[in-house]
């Protein structure tokens, strides 16, 4: 899986906070969607975007925090049940990951790996995963998901 480095632009997401290890993160975004649904904003372009948190090689798994997040436009505010973020733009590493979530750290050690070897250096920003199509309608084993790495 190569890795590219893009300038990308800043997102704005509705996302619901979970907390514990990011295996676990179907279930924010269960209420993220239960949430959306009725409102009409899971419509494309709406892109699933989980943003990490915590240091995930420092925080135990079950303190790590992260967001469960879907992009929408300037108009959706935050309530009872989301909060509205930016996910900050610019220079990223992206590695487009193919498969299930439930193995996607090959793609975090692939990317990673780069890193050590790149030239590069992270952004002290927090990593996010941006999903290209939809888990309840696509094969695990078909799932996309651009793993993203901020840059310095």
């Amino acid at each position: 899986m190569p890795v590219h480095i893009l300038n990308r632009p800043a997102l704005r997401i509705a996302a619901v906070r979970h907390k514990g290890p990011p295996q676990e993160i179907g279930a924010a975004f269960d209420r993220l969607m239960a949430w959306a649904g009725p409102k009409g904003v899971v419509m494309p372009p709406a892109v699933g975007v989980a943003v990490y948190l915590s240091d995930m090689t420092t925080v135990p798994p079950k303190d790590q925090e992260a967001l469960a997040g879907l992009t929408v436009g300037p108009d959706v505010e935050g309530d009872d049940v989301v909060e509205i973020h930016q996910v900050p733009g610019g220079k990223q590493a992206v590695l487009l990951y193919k498969g299930p979530y439930a193995q996607i750290g090959k793609g975090y050690q692939e990317l990673f790996g780069w890193l050590s070897t790149s030239g590069e250096a992270p952004a002290p920003l927090p990593c996010c995963e941006i999903n290209l199509n939809d888990p309840r309608q696509t094969a695990p084993e078909d799932l996309l998901t651009e793993l993203c790495l901020p840059l310095r």
